[in-house]
């Protein structure tokens, strides 16, 4: 009994005959989806971080956006002479308008600075008791009982003053304040609790109680590195003069009157906290935008009549404006560098796709020939490879699409985009669409490719346009950088010049081949013979695996290239920033405790660099200010060595007759630009060298370096060491060496090390995307160069398995089968291997030229070229492993093949 077999049985058994190609397709579409879902989330989350990154490793002082006047607020003259007790009297008019300022600055402002903080701090006086070694200065500040804890007596009360004109008695106090200090600054200042001293006011004498010692409540506080002078005394101690300490107390925050009784300057300083986790990528621009205007002009927060002729308006500065810009070019450099790295991949991967549509309709194609046969017409065919589309293609990709949403959620925090979806969308429909085109040449006959053909005026067309097109992108991107990527036809240059690659490759590559067949006619290698005579007539590899095999071989190089050029340049900008092992920085070293660090075990040598002194520069009568370092000659040469440092490879300061030798920073040397007639004050000089790229002196632009013997006669003096770098011995440990510097200087200095600021900078978002972005590309070119050889190989199977068939009928050795398959992937395998090489090793070039990376390295200066051995070995042996791997294994399947099937008439021609 035969039943009718149903159209939905039809349709599931034409869905799963030679289901191989179309599984393949699906599980490469649901990875691109996937991919084209989630990136674009991944490259914002990671600008996101990159700006947050940068401005959080500023200090509060360089991130919040400070106005420093010279005065204290505008107070009712009735209020403030007349001893208050009541905070909100004396600041309350003041606040108020500061408030105003920050919520009528432009959006987003309101929302990333938060409310201001204000304090006033009066300038240093004597102690009667201890004049020229002991100095106390008073702050008020209206919240300054949030910031503080009372560890040992109580809070100050208002100060008490005697009425403006009121005549004082000999020796009494014409004033009385009450302040608190800070353990340390009472410990240096050895001022005992409740202990009275004295200061000379405008009025006479001014009693100063100390009423009480605080601790921070977080000493880490960004607070304080506004007021660092309140927590931490000021201690001037040069060798050359009496040690002098400065302390700032706190008082009563309704005294404001206290800031000043010598009638001395005041600073009040008044400053909006930068909320940095508050500022994206997105937002950056109109952040740095709104800074901007905020600065730029000054903005009144009293009226002259109102008051005393206190501070009548606030004129603010955002160093953080610069460091908004910098993240900003760091977000922009690393989206430049990811879509020129990308668009290789993209392409490739659009190729495979399209080859993969190319192997489902193959394996299609007897079905539909029968069905065009029996009276099928052009529509049903693009129906029945429709359902194909949607179960290769769209399916796939709305599963994509639903992965990549749930990772971006559960990793990032956030939902893709609607550009990212259509995109995965579009993705997915490119299947369709391909067998749809695909399906009028259904009931074609298949035409022998070992036939050759009639050149193609066609092919030379699309070659010109490859090469005009490459052309085109390279000279764009030479004049006007890649930007932030967002320039397609800049970003598809690494692309444009791979399928220039692609097409040297095709067209030399059968030269040699011919050579070959050339020799091999006359030999008894039947297989050398076949081989190339195969590899000519009907190349089992195309355009598609060339052009995978090429980007995939290039981006594992280029990749392994970059990777080394930025991390050359970021140890290269570690070494030159701290100028040999160890550098000590951020206050006076004297001669003494120089010598102790060169003395100490583990130190080689150790020497001392001046601070900023500075000087005008007379370059041909053009007086021109920088800032001028001194160091000794040859103590440095002998501690820097050749590597980076203050001094440039080869360059000496030792003093010579006539000119002082002087070595200047890159942009001094642009000021100077060639021209002669140099001198430092009065003294000639000469250039010597020119540093480019960062110095252990700091960030500065514009400098000079000279020897210190020619310091008094060009300076007038020979400034104090602020800075100290050492070499260490060989075999010491920095570690151990650091600690022992740390008991030989002062604490408030910073101790660096080259290692430290290769893992700071190491440690950028930016950075470790960028290592990330080169790596995944490496690895999906790999596999995406992988799957375009089994594909290929894949569409060859049955040509290739028919004739190894009649050879072996004919009585050829079973070893052939190995033979012909080598040759029918390695000629055009190892070209495409040795061009996409070359390609790959010049593509670092072109990113050098286009691209800035000083971001990354944390330099002035753009990393030079550099090749690491290990990384490029890495990268580039991944890649050929895996398609080695993926090649042996489509030959090894596609070798399986029936004598009997294989023998049979094929229509091919």
């Amino acid at each position: 009994m035969s039943g009718r077999v149903t159209r939905a049985a039809l349709l599931r058994h034409h869905l799963g005959f030679a289901s191989g190609g179309a599984f393949v397709v699906a599980l490469l579409v649901l990875v691109l989806t996937v991919l084209a879902t989630a990136a674009p989330v991944a490259l914002g989350r990671l600008g996101d971080a990159t700006v947050q990154y940068r401005l959080a490793g500023l200090s509060a002082v360089e991130r919040d956006v400070v106005a420093d006047e010279n005065g204290i607020p505008q107070v009712a003259p009735e209020v403030l002479f007349s001893n208050p007790s009541v905070v909100d009297d004396v600041w309350g008019g003041f606040t108020t308008e500061v408030e105003r300022i920050r919520g009528e600055a432009a959006a987003p402002l309101p929302d990333i600075l938060q409310p201001a903080r204000t304090v006033a701090v009066g300038s240093p006086a004597a102690l009667a008791d201890e004049p020229g070694t002991a100095e106390i200065a008073v702050a008020v500040d209206p919240r300054y009982e949030d910031e503080i804890e009372i560890v040992n007596g109580r809070l100050p009360e208002p100060a008490v003053f005697v009425e403006p004109g009121a005549e004082v008695a000999g020796g009494q106090a014409f004033g009385r304040i009450e302040i608190i200090l800070s353990a340390d600054t009472a410990d240096e200042l050895e001022w005992e609790r409740d202990a009275t001293r004295q200061i000379t006011g405008f009025g006479g004498i001014v009693d100063v109680v100390l009423v009480g010692v605080f601790a921070p409540v977080d000493p880490a506080g960004a607070y304080w590195q506004h007021v660092a002078s309140v927590l931490e005394p000021n201690i001037f101690d040069d060798g050359n003069r009496p040690r002098v300490v400065t302390g700032t107390g706190f008082a009563h925050p309704a005294s404001l009157r206290a800031t000043s009784p010598q009638g001395a300057s005041v600073t009040t300083t008044v400053w909006y906290p930068f909320d940095e986790t508050a500022v994206d990528a997105r937002d950056a621009e109109a952040v740095a935008a709104g800074l901007r205007l905020l600065t730029a002009v000054g903005h009144t927060v009293a009226e002259t009549s109102g008051g005393t002729g206190g501070i009548l308006s606030l004129r603010f500065t955002a160093d953080v404006i610069g460091a908004i810009d910098a993240a900003l070019a760091q977000e922009r450099a690393t989206a430049g560098v990811v879509a020129m790295i990308a668009s290789g991949p993209i392409g490739v991967a659009a190729a495979v796709l399209i080859l993969g549509c190319r192997l489902v309709f193959d394996r299609r194609r007897p079905a539909l020939r029968l069905l065009a046969a029996r009276g099928a017409d052009t529509a049903q065919l693009r129906a029945l490879l429709a359902l194909d589309g949607v179960a290769c293609g769209i399916l796939p990709a709305f599963l994509g699409v639903g992965i990549g949403v749930v990772l971006t959620q559960l990793a990032l925090g956030t939902v893709p985009d609607v550009a990212g979806v259509g995109l995965a969308v579009a993705v997915g429909l490119l299947p369709a669409v391909m067998l749809a085109v695909l399906a009028p040449s259904a009931a074609d006959r298949r035409p022998r490719a070992d036939l050759g053909g009639r050149g193609s005026r066609l092919r030379v067309i699309g070659e010109g346009a490859v090469l005009v097109l490459a052309a085109l992108a390279l000279t764009l991107l030479l004049i006007r950088g890649a930007g932030d990527g967002a320039d397609l036809l800049t970003a598809a240059t690494p692309l444009l010049l791979a399928l220039v690659a692609c097409v040297v490759t095709l067209r030399l590559y059968p030269l040699p081949l011919a050579a070959i067949l050339r020799r091999s006619r006359g030999a008894r290698d039947l297989a050398g013979y076949l081989g190339a005579v195969r590899a000519l007539r009907e190349p089992a590899i195309g355009l598609t695996p060339v052009l995978a095999l090429v980007v995939g071989v290039s981006v594992a190089v280029s990749s392994g290239i970059l990777l080394s050029t930025v991390q050359a340049g970021i140890d290269r900008s570690a070494g030159a920033q701290i100028g040999a092992d160890i550098r000590v920085a951020g206050g006076i070293i004297t001669r003494d405790q120089l010598a102790q660090l060169g003395a100490l075990e583990g130190v080689a040598g150790a020497t001392g660099i001046s601070g900023a002194e500075p000087v005008t520069l007379d370059i041909d009568g053009e007086r021109v200010g920088t800032s001028a370092f001194v160091v000794d000659a040859d103590d440095l040469r002998a501690v820097q060595g050749e590597g980076p440092g203050m001094l440039p490879p080869g360059v000496s300061l030792a003093p010579a007759s006539g000119s002082i030798p002087i070595v200047v920073s890159t942009a001094l040397a642009d000021e100077i630009d060639g021209r002669d007639g140099l001198r430092v004050g009065s003294v000639p000089a000469e250039v010597v060298g020119v540093l480019d790229g960062p110095a252990p002196i700091g960030a500065r632009a514009a400098w000079l370096a000279l020897d210190a013997s020619a310091a008094e006669e060009a300076l007038g003096r020979d400034p104090s060491d602020r800075t100290a770098v050492l070499r260490l011995a060989p075999g010491a440990d920095p570690v151990a060496v650091v600690d022992a510097v740390k008991q030989v200087v002062s604490p408030t200095l910073r101790i660096d090390t080259a290692r430290e600021i290769t893992d700071e900078i190491e440690a950028s978002p930016a950075v470790a995307g960028l290592r990330a972005a080169l790596l995944a590309a490496t690895a999906l070119a790999a596999l995406l160069g992988a799957l375009a050889v089994v594909m290929t190989l894949t569409l060859a199977a049955e040509p290739r398995a028919r004739l190894l068939t009649l050879l072996r009928t004919l009585g050829a050795p079973a070893r052939i089968g190995r033979a012909l398959a080598t040759w029918e992937v390695a000629p055009a395998g190892l070209a495409a291997l040795v061009a996409g090489t070359l390609f790959g090793a010049l593509v670092p070039l072109v990113i050098l030229a286009g691209v800035d990376l000083r971001s990354f390295t944390g330099s002035t200066a753009q990393p030079a070229y550099a090749v690491d051995p290990v990384i490029l070995g890495v990268t580039l042996g991944a890649f050929v492993a895996l398609v080695t791997l993926a090649t042996l294994i489509a030959l090894a399947v596609s070798r399986r093949a029936r004598t009997s099937r294989l023998l049979r008439t094929v229509e091919e021609g």
